[in-house]
Order: C-alpha cells, then structure tokens, then sequence
C-alpha cells in the first residue's frame, strides 16, 4: 500500500474545519434521538436565515464535487445506480448539515456548554393530540427551521388550550440563542 502524499497544512485545516461545522450540524438530530427537545430563539433563526441559506447553497453545490473526488481518492466498487443516488442525494444532504450547523447547531453547543436556566417566547403554529407514537401531543411552533418546528409530549389539558397563534413560553436550559425545552406555559 503506497503511502498518502502529504496534504498541504491548509488543505487540512479546511478539512478539520468542515469535519466540525458537519459534527456540529449532526448535534440536533443526535440530541434529538437522544430525547432532548432543542428550540432555538426565534430572534437567532430570523437573523442567521440568509447565513444558513447561504452556507446551505454553497454545501449543495460542492457536495457532488466532494463525492465524486471522495469516490475517485478511494475507489470501491459501487454500482452506477448506486454511484448516482450517492451523487444525487449529496446536495440534499449538505445543504441541509450545513444550513442546520448555523440556525440549530451554534445555538445548541452554546446551549450545552453555557446553559443556564432560561426562558423563551414562542407562538403556536397548531396542535395534535397523540395517545402513542415517540411525539406524543406535539406543539407545533412558528417560525422555526424545517423538520424542528414540534416539542413533544406535554400533558393533554395543557395542549387542547392552546390555539394557534397563541403564545407559550419555553423553559430549559440554555442561553438567549436557544434552549433544550423542560416546561412550557401559556402567556395570558
């Protein structure tokens, strides 16, 4: 086995870089299967929507490059169809790590490493009422990231109150950019 050529010393950083920025954008969904409900504030997903857009894009259109050089560096014996579903669900894939790195994962480590009982404000988008499944009476919330927009299993009384457009505050632990929901109430 031959040896790997040495890569120049920022060609590895920029691949440490986006090694982390793609850690970082996995944090949500892992704490999410991990039963951790995380909500950002609605201030930091309206400021950083162009950002993550951006970064989303700029991921998408570089993520077949990236899959095709990965698949060339390190040749294995992938089918075409399998070479095109690879290359052709890459750009979903990172523009969605991506985008979510800046709206839910720099929120969400900070939340992890400062966290301190806070609080936050949100509006009801809808309501459900569950008896089973892993999201049982979910509350919907407005204006949140896609596929991040519903906190589970609060109580079935609490949940038949709340219309939409009504205001809730969320209770956790966490720090103005966002918090991993405990409690919720309803404002008057």
């Amino acid at each position: 086995m031959a040896d790997r050529p040495n890569r120049p010393r920022s060609v590895r950083i920029f691949a440490y870089l986006v090694i982390c920025i793609v850690l970082l954008g996995a944090l949500p969904v892992i704490s999410s299967k991990l039963g951790y409900q995380f909500l950002p504030s609605v201030k930091w997903v309206h400021q950083t929507h162009l950002a993550a857009t951006i970064l989303g894009g700029m991921a998408a259109a570089a993520a077949p490059f990236a899959v095709l050089k990965g698949m060339r560096l390190q040749p294995r014996k992938h089918g075409v169809i399998m070479k095109f579903l690879i290359v052709g669900f890459s750009p979903v894939l990172g523009f969605m790590v991506f985008s979510q790195f800046v709206s839910m994962g720099i929120p969400l480590a900070a939340a992890m490493a400062a966290g301190v009982e806070s609080q936050a404000e949100y509006a009801v988008s809808g309501t459900e009422l569950k008896k089973s499944g892993k999201c049982r009476n979910p509350v919907k919330v407005e204006n949140m990231p896609f596929a991040w927009s519903k906190i589970c299993n609060f109580p079935a009384g609490f949940v038949q109150g709340l219309q939409p457009g009504s205001r809730i505050t969320a209770e956790g632990s966490g720090t103005k950019l966002g918090l991993f929901v405990t409690r919720l109430s309803q404002q008057d």
